[in-house]
């Protein structure tokens, strides 16, 4: 095998088991003296962890280690929450604001429903590992809005059925990745190099078809990696 590769195999396992997210490698001419290799074998080796997503690159950073991508299933029937929990990540939640407002032009014509349409909108910030991970703005139809203020953490479609016997399956999805704003920036803790990833979902009722929910997700680009199952 070659020496880079050797390398890169140890590299590996030790950022396995000693690194966490966000965690910086120690410098290259370091890397090099430990492994008695020149700068151009190490650079090789760690090309190898960016080749694999473990490591990335920043100018005037250096080497840090990313966490390997959250498969999230964008299936039929399942909510965010829904697919967390069934890989067992630990995941909170925090209302940022529930209020009652006018659906609005934009989702109004987007949806084929009066602009006046009164909905629920409630912000959250979804975290892992105490870390935050997602921003969604839920548009939420046919609800009361001071019971829709008791929700406070845990999953909002799962209160939705409690509340009022509501069973939902994911309709429509949009998806599209942009640069954050200097808000989102800051709501997620990342800088401005890491994309983000918007997606657009509908909801509806399973037994009358009815929309229940239309939801924005904002989610950092660098935790997951989305899958579509046909």
């Amino acid at each position: 095998m070659a020496i880079y590769l050797t390398i890169a195999t140890q590299l590996r396992d030790e950022i396995r088991s000693q690194y966490t997210h966000g965690d910086l490698l120690p410098p290259e001419h370091q890397l090099a003296k430990r492994f008695n290799v020149n700068r151009h074998t190490l650079r090789r080796a760690v090309d190898e962890l960016v080749h694999d997503g473990l490591v990335r690159r920043f100018q005037g950073v250096g080497n840090q280690v990313v966490s390997t991508p959250i498969d999230y299933a964008l299936d039929h029937p399942s909510c965010f929450s829904h697919n967390l929990s069934k890989m067992g990540l630990p995941l909170d939640t925090e209302v940022l604001g529930c209020r009652q407002e006018p659906l609005g032009e934009v989702l109004a014509e987007r949806l084929q429903l009066p602009p006046d349409t009164p909905v629920v909108v409630i912000r959250t910030c979804r975290c892992i590992d105490d870390k935050p991970s997602t921003l969604i703005r839920h548009h939420l139809f046919n609800v009361d809005l001071q019971q829709m203020r008791r929700f406070s953490s845990g999953s909002l479609h799962r209160f939705l059925e409690q509340s009022y016997g509501f069973q939902a399956n994911r309709g429509t999805t949009r998806l599209r990745t942009r640069m954050p704003t200097f808000d989102e920036c800051g709501q997620l803790a990342i800088g401005r190099g890491i994309p983000v990833m918007e997606i657009h979902s509908r909801y509806h009722l399973k037994e009358s078809g009815a929309l229940m929910e239309y939801a924005i997700s904002i989610s950092r680009g660098d935790l997951f990696e989305y899958s579509v199952e046909p």
